[in-house]
């Protein structure tokens, strides 16, 4: 990245961060910051005060809400909930947390309706 931009980047944040409102590290303190096309919802603290530091980032989708639906055998079902001929899920692309997420269980989701997607898969074949 250019050092310009850095700059910019930082001065723009800075001018957006709130003074009226504590920052409260412990639970979610509403500090935001006003104007930026992404705000920040929470903790905007001025970047002003060294040490600076900086961390390499990835990120990545572990999985969505919803997804397609699937029945007992890992069959995509359409919109009629009927099984589309030869299109088996797993993984995390199925529709299997709606509304909340068991902590823990993404993995044996996919473990489970990847054994069984195989087994009925092979079987069409």
């Amino acid at each position: 990245m250019a050092p310009e931009v850095l700059v910019h980047t930082i001065a723009e944040f800075n001018a957006t961060c709130r003074d009226d409102v504590a920052f409260d590290p412990s639970r979610p303190d509403g500090k935001k910051t006003h104007g930026l096309k992404i705000p920040k919802s929470n903790w905007a603290n001025r970047i002003d005060t060294p040490p600076y530091r900086a961390y390499a980032v990835t990120c990545g989708i572990t999985f969505t809400f919803g997804g397609v639906k699937v029945n007992t055998k890992a069959q995509v079902l359409n919109s009629l909930h009927e099984p589309i001929k030869g299109l088996y899920a797993s993984g995390d692309i199925l529709g299997l947390f709606f509304h909340n997420y068991p902590a823990f269980t993404g993995q044996t989701r996919n473990a489970v309706f990847g054994q069984i997607a195989g087994i009925h898969a092979a079987a069409e074949n």
